[in-house]
């Protein structure tokens, strides 16, 4: 079964993204800190890491290394963000993110792109 982690600060959008992968055979973890996310990924092996905050990006504490610990299978890494800066969006893909979504989010879309990343059905 993928393995799916929703990382972020605000309950109701971790839940958000959590409900709409619920009819999806994946096992989903949701954690508020890149804390918790650091210690899940190196715990487990996840398939898929959604970030719901660009904050760990900024704050010196280099998510990527963090959440793709060495010798551990790397997980993909979704961030979604209302940050809509180009250079923003090319800083995250410059550091290893695999999708950068904007809010709003179209649901539809946001799912299908998970699906296709974890090659399961819609």
């Amino acid at each position: 079964m993928k393995r799916v982690l929703i990382v972020g600060s605000e309950p109701l959008m971790r839940e958000m993204i959590a409900a709409l992968l619920a009819d999806i055979a994946v096992e989903i973890r949701t954690v508020n800190k890149i804390a918790d996310a650091e210690h899940e990924c190196r715990c487990g092996a996840f398939d898929l890491v959604i970030m719901l905050d660009l904050a760990p990006f900024f704050d010196g504490s280099e998510p990527m290394s963090l959440l793709r610990p060495r010798r551990l299978r790397r997980p993909e890494l979704f961030v979604i963000s209302w940050q809509h800066s180009e250079q923003s969006v090319l800083s995250m893909f410059e550091c290893g993110v695999t999708q950068y979504l904007t809010f709003p989010l179209n649901a539809r879309r946001l799912r299908s792109k998970i699906c296709k990343t974890l090659n399961c059905d819609t």
